[in-house]
């Protein structure tokens, strides 16, 4: 149970809020499977967050300072706003447990043998995983942190204090985005979970360092010989995948971007979709399928073969991951 201080404290941040023109109805912040989360008070009672437009803060407008959360100009904001936006990652969010979890990620991830890390970068997992960090290990799992809390609010990237907290689920309903605010409202029994995008389980760890069984599965970048033609995958997250991927063609080579591969909801839509998207071009699009498949397969085996004698946080996850990609891949069928 939530003490009487932590909760006399969570109470004034929550009055604070509303104080600015925030909604912050029925909810509190304690640990859960998921880490720490938000959850209803009373079960039997809707919530409600909303942020309004003039609270969502432009990641440009964030900074670090001597290990702090900080607005750089707090005259763009109501009175007050900045103090409790840097209190408020201070005891909830990036010094409550984001700070910690993401920098031992990043610090495990680095460490990861080189080759292997080449191998990740050369299938489209993470371009980071290459390059070297050019800001101090904290800085660096700073930057990684807004990435992961951003959000595109009317084309600007924002945070959104508070809704941050929501834990992932992919059976959630996605943020309720209107015109001047962002916010989440319904039942919950349980944690409040919202779907924060569609991806897979690998994309999902290496962009949000957590596991997850995503119910869509995606390719990796794929260069290879199918009869006559070279076939060049263009892997990672197609955010319109009930439509047809992209397919061209420039002398005996075809492109195919981001193709859907398997589905736990509806495991006929990837084939379907792939011979839609084939339709034009002289290929067996049945047998290319199978092929682009084996090749995930056989590669992210290889992987987990590699991952074997490797240990740290970063290793543990990525079998994880690999494990469900291979799951979820497995999930499409042709009748």
């Amino acid at each position: 149970m939530i003490g009487s201080n932590n909760q006399k404290r969570w109470d004034q941040l929550l009055d604070n809020f509303r104080g600015f023109g925030g909604i912050a109805d029925n909810v509190i912040q304690r640990p859960g499977p998921l880490g720490l989360g938000l959850f209803p008070i009373e079960p039997a009672q809707p919530i409600e967050l909303r942020v309004p437009q003039h609270l969502l803060i432009p990641v440009e407008q964030i900074a670090l300072q001597d290990g702090a959360v900080i607005l750089k100009n707090d005259k763009e904001f109501p009175e007050g706003y900045a103090d409790w936006f840097q209190s408020f990652q201070a005891d909830y969010s990036w010094g409550a447990e984001g700070r910690q979890h993401i920098q031992a990620f990043e610090n495990s991830l680095q460490s990861l043998p080189s080759t292997l890390k080449k191998q990740l970068y050369s299938l489209g997992l993470s371009s980071r995983l290459i390059q070297i960090p050019q800001t101090t290990s904290q800085q660096h799992a700073f930057d990684r942190f807004i990435k992961t809390r951003q959000i595109q609010f009317n084309n600007s990237m924002v945070l959104m204090p508070i809704i941050e907290l929501v834990n992932h689920s992919p059976k959630g309903k996605s943020w309720d985005m209107g015109s001047n605010s962002i916010a989440v409202i319904g039942s919950f029994e349980d944690e409040i979970l919202v779907r924060y995008s569609l991806s897979d389980p690998l994309s999902r760890l290496l962009q949000y360092h957590f596991n997850c069984k995503e119910p869509t599965g995606f390719s990796i970048n794929l260069q290879f010989k199918h009869r006559n033609l070279i076939i060049i995958v263009n892997g990672g997250i197609n955010h319109q995948p009930q439509k047809p991927c992209k397919v061209t063609s420039h002398h005996n080579r075809i492109y195919i971007d981001r193709p859907l591969l398997g589905s736990v909801t509806s495991p006929k839509t990837p084939l379907i979709l792939f011979k839609k998207s084939l339709k034009n071009f002289n290929v067996d699009s049945d047998e290319l399928f199978e092929q682009i498949h084996h090749l995930n397969s056989i590669t992210l085996i290889q992987i987990l073969e590699c991952l074997e004698t490797i240990p740290g946080t970063a290793s543990n996850q990525l079998k994880t991951a690999c494990l469900d990609q291979l799951a979820v891949l497995s999930c499409h069928r042709s009748s």
